[in-house]
């Protein structure tokens, strides 16, 4: 009786911890959100070395014209990007985890730019 209730007990811990994504479905996934987050940060780094060089030029419209690039580029509305951030604000583990994985992208980026720039 022992045994049987410790393999039921290790199969439900088993099946907890698989449980991979719990992200709701209407919820942009991690993997894309953080692609997403990733070329939203490249976007307003690109507005703020270069395009506001040009005093005449607006900041924020800037911004804005950028983010709606990247929004294209990934098929995802602006609203959908906001739920889905919203989500990922208010869960800290998960939004955590999706903050050190695109931490460690921008990483990956750096080292392969200065690999390269040595050659």
């Amino acid at each position: 009786m022992r045994i049987a209730g410790l393999i039921i007990g290790i199969i439900s811990l088993c099946a907890l911890s698989c449980k991979r994504n719990n992200t709701p479905p209407d919820i942009i996934q991690p993997d894309e959100m953080g692609k997403i987050l990733f070329d939203i940060s490249m976007a307003e780094e690109f507005v703020n070395s270069y395009i506001t060089k040009d005093s005449s030029r607006n900041r924020e419209a800037e911004i804005q014209r950028e983010y709606q690039k990247v929004f294209l580029l990934h098929k995802v509305t602006e609203a959908e990007f906001r739920k889905s951030y919203a989500f990922y604000n208010s869960h800290p583990v998960i939004f955590k985890t999706l903050m050190d994985s695109l931490d460690a992208r921008g990483q990956r980026a750096r080292n392969k730019l200065y690999r390269n720039q040595v050659e």
